[in-house]
């Protein structure tokens, strides 16, 4: 009982800035064009690289969902030391993960993660521009905000929900679990005890747990505040946030195959060194960090009819994704029918959204029984009528038509 009193107290905490940042992300989407951004990201330096980071800074991307939009970057011809320095700054924060930890964590903490970040992201930049040859313009692929159409409310909820919120509700109810876990088995300040950690040593430990860990920035916020809840100095703590977020085993395989060794070298040097630099100096400053779960006892009045309205709608969305994709899962291995399951390359998809398209597309293809695109796999599979399925040019027709393209069958 008491792990899951401290599980929704995280909720509590967590959700009114969540969905604040939720709100201005989804403004952001609506109101800026891709296409604008993309013309001042083409020349190699300093100054691409800036605003490849100040791009990167505001948008709710984890270091899984980076990865595809900054590869579209390139492909539409940004030079590589901006998209290496959108990698570094992009998962790192976003204004989503800025609110939560302004909220959560105080407004000294966000400034520093925000400040690093972009910092972390000019260095990375700057130096991966002077590594290897300028490389050729690539075709470009569709954005994904070129396919949307609607009211801009419909539009924002179909962005938060569908795709950002989808995108990282594993992550984040893991976050909020850990965190309940660190609370419920430690004492305050516990580890406070041991004054090694409250040096670099802490740092480096901090490091340690983030670079193969898989957070995305959100989710990152209660795990950071349950290390200082423990005894962790608040460097500590920030290190977690960046070196977390912005980087993982699953993503740097990727990262080194798409940009080459000696930028993926860039890329982690980077992180660690900047993050450390960062940590340290937080280290000497005296910041006081507001009790999460505290705040959460202590919320009054319409404060604490926020949060709970929040809360529940975070912990509604959370189960709605997770029974609507274990359904899917099930669905795609015991769909009905006896013909194989076929896969089909599909590149350029870069989110959610793209997702969304093309396995609506194929839907509304006569025979076609099940779709499902995926941008991580960067594959659709596909499941068709035996008596009456269409052609596989057909298919191929359809994804093309989108703007997209295609590879081999599989």
């Amino acid at each position: 009982m008491e792990f899951f009193g401290a599980l929704w107290n995280t909720v509590l905490a967590l959700a009114p800035s969540l969905f604040l940042g939720f709100i201005i992300a989804g403004i952001l989407h609506v109101f800026i064009k891709q296409d604008k951004i993309l013309a001042h990201l083409g020349r190699p330096g300093i100054g691409s690289s800036a605003k490849a980071s100040l791009l990167g800074v505001p948008l709710p991307l984890c270091s899984c969902g980076v990865l595809p939009v900054a590869l579209g970057l390139k492909r539409d011809g940004a030079s590589k030391g901006a998209v290496t320095s959108f990698l570094i700054s992009t998962p790192q924060t976003g204004v989503d993960s800025i609110a939560v930890t302004w909220g959560v964590l105080g407004w000294p903490v966000a400034l520093a993660k925000v400040v690093t970040a972009f910092v972390a992201g000019v260095i990375g930049g700057t130096a991966a521009d002077f590594t290897g040859k300028a490389e050729k313009e690539q075709p470009k692929t569709p954005a994904c905000a070129e396919a949307e159409t609607g009211p801009v409310p419909a539009r924002m909820w179909r962005y938060v929900f569908e795709t950002i919120f989808r995108d990282i509700y594993r992550w984040l109810a893991l976050g909020i679990a850990i965190s309940a876990l660190i609370t419920t088995f430690l004492e305050p300040g516990q580890l406070a005890r041991y004054p090694l950690l409250g040096g670099p040593l802490g740092l480096l430990a901090a490091l340690a747990v983030g670079i193969p860990l898989y957070v995305c920035s959100i989710s990152s916020v209660p795990i950071a505040a349950g290390l200082i809840y423990a005894g962790f100095p608040v460097g500590s703590a920030l290190v977690f946030l960046m070196a977390g977020p912005a980087t993982n085993a699953a993503t740097m395989g990727a990262v080194k195959k798409a940009l080459g060794k000696r930028v993926f070298i860039i890329y982690i040097l980077t992180v660690i060194f900047v993050s450390l630099g960062a940590g340290l100096l937080l280290n000497r400053l005296d910041i006081t960090i507001p009790g999460m779960h505290h705040a959460a006892h202590g919320a009054g009045g319409l404060a604490r009819i926020t949060g709970l309205a929040t809360g529940f709608l975070l912990v509604a969305g959370i189960l709605f994704h997770g029974i609507r994709d274990t359904a899917r899962f099930f669905g795609k291995r015991l769909g009905k029918g006896g013909c194989p399951e076929m896969k089909l390359e599909v590149r350029g998809m870069s989110c959610s959204n793209c997702e969304a398209r093309v396995t609506s597309a194929l839907r509304k293809v006569p025979g076609i029984a099940r779709a499902y695109a995926s941008v991580k796999d960067e594959m659709v599979r596909i499941r068709t009528d035996c008596s009456s399925g269409p052609e596989r040019s057909t298919i191929v027709d359809t994804i093309t038509g989108l703007g997209y393209e295609t590879g081999e069958w599989k």
